[in-house]
């Protein structure tokens, strides 16, 4: 829904939700925030930093300062008689922003509206309101509430997604870099903070260290801690190279200062000190490799697009297809007996046998269907502008040409090498990840069929969403 769009159905609702109530019942809402809006504020609050999320954000020196304020003066606008609904959205819209901002998960910021909305209900039951006049009172507060929450939701999530396509933008840049030499760069990086320590902790040299000699100073420090953490977001492996840090920092430098006046002995814990820096050297090396693979969206035995990029191909189809009525398929295909032919053959040979089953993929379909690899032995293939009939033809003449190709191998196989084909034509869904699950259990019909069969998922369009 564009802006100009969404504002005139927020609008829209907003003075629905006023003109169904009374306007005495409006005023009588307004007097009562402006009585509790303190405890109310407090109950919000409270809810909040029992999250251990919103903990981390927030304290409670900052919310006594500045917030507990904030959000009373919001309670006493959004319940004000005289709130236009532009004025309203407006300032929904900048509270939506600050959360994207600083990063308050949005749920949090919903709990905390059924706080307000409870302590409201509670109080407008004990009032002089009955019946229908108590009814419409708590129907619009649930309701404003609910407008404001829903607004500041819209504008969150559009800031939320600009911030992201930064973060990738960010991303793709590093990667347009020379990668292997930013790889060698801080492998090098790493090794003058070694060459440092040991410096300084084992030959009593100060004279090449600098003033701060703690690994966050160093330059391989200050590049984990800003730019590598960023660019690998959630990367395992710095835990592990902070894990490896730390043990060097905390135990192994006290150890070697102390026995510094025993060679032998210093030189053991050198040794010690050698293996965590050439562990963190491989963990680098591991964390480069798997970026470039995932950020180039190839895989990088068989050159198909990898998994990243299905959900967002799968969302443009979906999108074509409900436009335009059409329909598109998914065959999930899966290498019959994978692991024993990789046993038996070594990872070399095995790569050889996926690159040319990938090969026979892409060359039987047409330039506009996709061909990715999901898995060890797992390719997904999306026919575009396919229909059941179709993709059954495709997959049917997929499994045989890979029955029928010749291996090329350094190794012989003691027989051919077979495939079993899932098939999910698009039934309607918007869900691409129901798709994905029918061209799954499609797949599985299909093993417990036996080896080298396709299988044709059911259409249901009565299953829940």
């Amino acid at each position: 829904m564009a802006v100009d769009e969404q504002n005139v159905h927020e609008e829209s609702a907003w003075w629905e939700t006023i003109e169904a109530v009374d306007p005495s019942i409006r005023l009588l809402v307004h007097k009562m925030v402006g009585q509790l809006a303190d405890d109310m504020s407090a109950s919000f609050y409270e809810q909040m930093l029992a999250d251990p999320r919103a903990a981390r954000l927030l304290d409670h020196d900052l919310v006594s300062r500045r917030l507990h304020a904030q959000m009373v003066r919001w309670l006493r606008e959004l319940f004000e008689p005289s709130q236009t609904a532009a004025a309203c959205f407006e300032a929904q819209q900048r509270t939506g922003e600050v959360h994207a901002r600083i990063g308050v998960p949005a749920d949090l910021v919903g709990r905390g509206a059924r706080v307000l909305k409870r302590d409201l209900g509670r109080q407008l039951a004990k009032s002089s309101l009955q019946g229908e006049q108590l009814a419409g009172a708590i129907q619009y507060v649930f309701e404003l509430i609910d407008l404001a929450v829903d607004a500041m939701n819209a504008a969150y999530s559009a800031n939320a997604s600009r911030m992201v396509r930064t973060d990738e933008a960010y991303r793709l840049f590093f990667l347009h870099q020379n990668m292997r030499a930013e790889r060698e760069k801080q492998k090098s990086q790493l090794l003058e903070w070694a060459h440092q320590i040991l410096a300084r902790y084992y030959w009593d040299d100060p004279s090449p260290v600098e003033t701060k000699t703690g690994f966050s100073h160093s330059q391989f420090g200050l590049w984990l801690h800003h730019k590598a953490s960023m660019l690998f977001d959630q990367a395992p492996e710095i835990a592990d190279i902070e894990q490896q840090i730390l043990v060097i920092e905390n135990d192994l430098l006290p150890r070697l200062a102390s026995a510094r006046s025993n060679h032998l002995d210093a030189k053991s814990v050198v040794v010690l000190i050698n293996r965590h820096v050439e562990d963190i050297k491989s963990l680098l090396a591991s964390m480069f490799d798997r970026f470039v693979e995932s950020e180039d969206g190839h895989d990088t035995i068989t050159r198909l697009l990898n998994r990243r990029f299905f959900p967002s191909v799968a969302r443009r189809e979906i999108a074509l297809a409900q436009q335009t009525q059409g329909a598109f398929s998914l065959l999930l295909v899966d290498i019959d007996r994978f692991s024993r032919i990789r046993e038996s053959m070594g990872s070399r040979a095995s790569d050889l046998v996926l690159t040319q089953i990938a090969d026979v993929l892409f060359d039987s379909v047409r330039a506009g269907d996709f061909v990715f690899r999901i898995g060890e032995d797992r390719f997904l293939v999306l026919l575009v502008e396919a229909p059941a009939a179709s993709a059954w033809t495709v997959a049917e003449g997929l499994r045989q040409k890979v029955e029928a190709m010749t291996l090329r191998t350094t190794e012989p196989l003691a027989t051919s090498v077979t495939v079993c084909v899932g098939v999910a034509p698009f039934d309607g869904h918007p869900d691409y990840q129901r798709l994905l699950d029918r061209a799954e259990q499609a797949l599985s019909t299909a093993r417990a069929g036996g080896w080298n069969r396709c299988a044709l998922a059911e259409t249901s369009t009565s299953e829940g969403a």
